[in-house]
Parts: structure tokens; sequence; C-alpha cells
């Protein structure tokens, strides 16, 4: 009797195994493709939403879409240089629509990073009613916490990066009508102030590079001492603990270290060059190479304005093209960006820069004579 074996058929049942796992990683691929591809679209939708009902930012999860969306948004001002001007904010007025109305005048950038700025900081219901001075120099945040406040608590006094002392008093002057430029001119001296990175100036310095561009909130009866004292105060805050240890390191008073940053901030267009112009600078020093520096004479002629030839040879304590070394005092008040790049200088071989004329203000940076003029030649910068 001849037996029959049953057929097993293995093969077929291998093969669906294979097709059954295939189907889940191409449903998986799918799916991952409709995330990758629609999450995009559902941000979109929420920050649509966002900005047509402001309210959503109380939700966290909303926040945290938006926060990514919007970036540095709520700390950038629209324009520096912008002028003052009248923004009324109405008794019961919307965050949201005081955030559109502050886009649509031209004040801020994005009204989506005022309210969400706002929501963020708790401060949705915190605005209130009146008539303030605001400007487009202003960000978003330093709005948010200006309307905070009554208006009559309280006047923006905003500092450029790079001003002198004389240009920092008309602006005082301007927003403070009762002080007199020369009023504020005068109580901007070291004095009996006991700030750490004044130690060793005599009392009759002058405090040109030590009042911290910024914007600041003052009553509007402040006076010229209490003003000086505050842009005073937010210097030693900042800088002052990073002054004080590279002075150690570096074997320099802060008072240099304050000359050399003033002089990188006006050079140093794009900030995150900073370092690498006071690196040049620092160079120069080390081996007592004049600085050649344009903005020290342009302090001495008291304008910023484009230097003639003839400017080169001023008879000046300023005039670095002809006296080596730092200049007597600071020229402006520098920012963060230059009072760090002074107290860290890049460490490179350049001794020379001279400016790309790209519109970036960027700089090209040379080891040697010779590659410097070529650089001139290069950027049409004789």
């Amino acid at each position: 009797m001849i037996r029959r074996r049953q057929p097993t058929f293995r093969a077929p049942q291998n093969r669906s195994a294979k097709g059954a796992l295939t189907f889940v990683l191409l449903v998986s691929l799918a799916l991952v493709v409709v995330v990758v591809l629609g999450r995009p679209i559902v941000e979109d939708a929420i920050v649509q939403q966002a900005s047509d009902h402001d309210t959503l930012l109380k939700q966290s999860f909303v926040r945290s879409v938006v926060g990514d969306r919007v970036g540095a948004e709520p700390d950038l001002a629209k324009d520096p240089r912008g002028e003052s001007r009248s923004f009324v904010i109405s008794r019961g007025e919307t965050a949201g629509s005081i955030a559109q109305r502050l886009e649509l005048a031209g004040i801020i950038r994005s009204a989506l990073a005022f309210s969400y700025i706002l929501y963020e900081t708790g401060r949705e219901d915190s605005l209130q009613s009146g008539s303030y001075t605001v400007s487009p120099g202003l960000t978003p945040r330093e709005l948010a916490r200006l309307f905070e406040k009554a208006p009559g608590e309280q006047v923006v006094l905003r500092l450029i990066e790079g001003w002198r002392l004389t240009e920092i008093a008309t602006a005082v002057s301007k927003v403070f009508p009762a002080i007199a430029r020369e009023d504020f001119l005068k109580a901007a001296v070291v004095g009996t102030r006991r700030n750490t990175v004044l130690v060793g100036l005599k009392p009759e310095t002058s405090l040109e590079g030590f009042l911290f561009p910024d914007t600041y909130f003052f009553r509007p009866d402040a006076t010229s001492a209490q003003i000086v004292d505050g842009l005073l105060d937010q210097f030693e805050l900042r800088a002052g603990q990073t002054l004080r240890q590279a002075a150690v390191d570096r074997k320099m008073a802060v008072y240099d270290l304050v000359k050399l940053a003033s002089v990188v901030e006006r050079e140093a267009r794009d900030r995150g060059e900073s370092a690498a112009i006071a690196g040049v600078y620092a160079n120069r020093l080390s081996i007592s190479m004049k600085l050649d520096a344009d903005p020290t004479i342009q302090y001495a002629l008291g304008s910023w304005g484009e230097l003639r030839t003839d400017d080169l040879s001023l008879d000046s304590p300023y005039n670095t093209y002809r006296v080596a070394g730092l200049p007597p005092t600071p020229i402006c008040s520098p920012g963060l960006a230059a009072l760090e790049g002074a107290a860290r200088p890049a460490s490179h071989p350049y001794l020379f820069f001279v400016a790309k004329n790209d519109g970036t203000g960027d700089h090209a940076f040379a080891k040697t004579l010779e590659e410097h003029e070529a650089n001139r030649v290069k950027y049409g910068n004789r």
C-alpha cells in the first residue's frame, strides 16, 4: 500500500508572512509621510488661529508651537533709530487688538510676537489704558513692560550702541525737557560713585563709555543724577563681572578695556565680528603698532561722518594714526557684544581689516600689509 504524503505548503506560508511584513512597513511609512508632511500644515493652522484669536495662547501647547514660529521676534525692534510717536490704548481693549494696531502703525514687526510675549509672561490682562510715547526702536518685550504701568508713571529712554556721551545727553534732554543737556553732562562724571568698574578713576573723569545702551523706563520727574546712576548700574550689571575678570586675566585696567570696546563698537557693524576686530587691535597693541582707527579721529572731530585724507593728520591725542596705544578715553558707549569682544578678543594672526562694502558690514582680514592692500583694491576701499 502506497502512502501519500500530505502537501506542506510551507513556501506559500513564507510568502504570506513576507507579504504581511511588507504591508506593515508600507503602512508605517505612509503614516510617517502623513505626519511629516502634515505637521507643517497643522502648525500653520494653529499659528493662523492664534493670530486671529489671541486667547488661544493661554494654552501651553499653542504657545509652544507659536514660540517656535516667532523665534527671536519678541526681542527684535522694527527700527532701532525710529522716531517716537503717540500710541493710545483704550479702556477694555484686548491684547490681540493692541498687537494688531501696533503692527499696522509700523511700531512692531509682528503682532503675533507681541501677543505671544504677553501670554508667555502672563501680562495679557495687565496692560493699562492711556496715551503712551512709543517708538519702533522698542521690542515687543519692552513694549509689554511699558504698557504694564499707567502712562504718567514712566517715560521711555532708548539709548543706541555707539552713541557718544553728548548724543546720550541730547536724547535725555529730549525725553526729559526739564533736564538741560549741559546739566546731564555735568552729572555724568565719576564723582563719589562707588561702582566697582570705576575703581581707580578720578572723580572728575567723564563717564563716557560707561552708560550702557539699552531701553530704560524712568519716572517723568527723574533727575540727571538718577538717570546716570541707572545707566551706570546697568553697565555694572551686564558687563561688570566680565570686565573685572578680563582685567585680571589680561593684566589690563577696566578703563582700558572699555576704551578698546568703544573703538570695536564703532568698527563692528556686524556684532559677530566684535571679537575678531578686538583681536586685531589686541595684536597691534602687543607689538606697539598704532591702531589706525578711524572712529577715534571721528570722535575728536565731533562727527561720525566719513573722514577725508587731511583728517588723518589731525593733531589730537585721539588720532591713533599718529599716536600709539589706546585713545585717552572711551569714544562711545559700547554694547555688550563689543564689551565681551574686548574682554575676550579672538586669537588669530591678523593685523589688518577692511570693510567689504557689500552691504553686510563685514570685513576682510589680513596678516600682512601686502594682503591688506590687495583686499583694499578687491573691495574698492582705497
